[in-house]
């Protein structure tokens, strides 16, 4: 503005002093007056726009990091969302306060507390009862299951009458002929002659358990021994086996010498008299051969 004063100023100074001589002095007067009235104005208007420009340059301030306008990008997109979701959500609680949950959660009461803590307890009393009953199921103590087994392993009564009868039946003697049998801890036993003539003493399986090498006149057993007297080259001899500890090949009755009982002639027959065997012959002879 103080330069368009300027400019008005100029061309009216030089207009003074372009003005025609010839003229009054009053017009002279005139113009001066008015080009000194401009050149106040100007100077005024000057002071003026310095003092606004100066006034202006003290209002103005700087703004720091992270003031201002904030230019939405694809990078902070994400984050701008959450900003405008969280002022949204601020503005719907402050027009709705009753729907804003309390952040702490329902306050509990001490009643609450200890039946809290009283159900805990019952829970694993619980727990450690059934796991009690069933370990003891699965595992029982050594004692009780002893117990179980001594009772499962013990006959009953009519098998310990069976034991006893048996037990008194193998203690005893017992006497058969040629084609009978007896019987000794539930084996039965025999004489059999083969295809060949030849004899052997056999179990009820058949097994053959004593070749013998004569002619057998009967069977006998006291305890567990068992004999066949038999016939073979003019004489006889008593041939024997022990059940359950026989070792392989024939053995024979032997006396008090330690020889073979063996006689001549043949045996008419024999005769078990306890733990006694008499031998009769062809001849009549008796020969008692002691057993024990």
């Amino acid at each position: 503005m103080a330069a368009r004063d300027e400019k008005n100023v100029r061309p009216a100074h030089h207009a003074s002093h372009a003005a025609p001589a010839g003229r009054g002095s009053h017009a002279a007067a005139g113009g001066s007056a008015h080009a000194s009235h401009a050149r106040t104005g100007a100077r005024r208007a000057a002071r003026q726009g310095s003092q606004g420009l100066a006034s202006d340059s003290s209002e103005i301030s700087t703004i720091g990091a992270g003031q201002g306008a904030r230019v939405t990008t694809r990078k902070n997109a994400a984050e701008a969302a959450d900003r405008a979701r969280q002022n949204a959500e601020r503005r719907y609680a402050k027009r709705h306060p009753e729907a804003r949950a309390p952040q702490g959660g329902p306050e509990r009461s001490v009643r609450n507390i200890v039946l809290l803590v009283i159900a805990g307890i019952l829970v694993v009393a619980v727990v450690f009862a059934v796991g009690s009953l069933i370990n003891a199921l699965l595992f029982p103590p050594a004692t009780e299951e002893a117990t179980k087994q001594e009772q499962t392993l013990r006959p009953s009564d009519d098998e310990l009458a069976a034991q006893e009868e048996q037990a008194e039946h193998d203690a005893g003697h017992e006497q058969a002929g040629v084609d009978g049998t007896v019987s000794y801890a539930g084996e039965t036993y025999s004489l059999h002659q083969g295809d060949d003539g030849a004899w052997s003493l056999v179990n009820s399986a058949g097994e053959a358990l004593v070749a013998l090498e004569g002619t057998p006149v009967a069977l006998v057993r006291t305890g567990d021994t068992l004999l066949a007297p038999e016939n073979r080259d003019g004489g006889w001899d008593v041939p024997c086996y022990v059940v359950g500890g026989h070792t392989q090949g024939i053995t024979y009755v032997v006396g008090s010498d330690g020889n073979p009982v063996q006689g001549s002639g043949d045996i008419a027959s024999v005769e078990l008299d306890g733990t006694t065997l008499r031998v009769t012959g062809a001849d009549g002879s008796t020969t008692d051969v002691a057993l024990a």
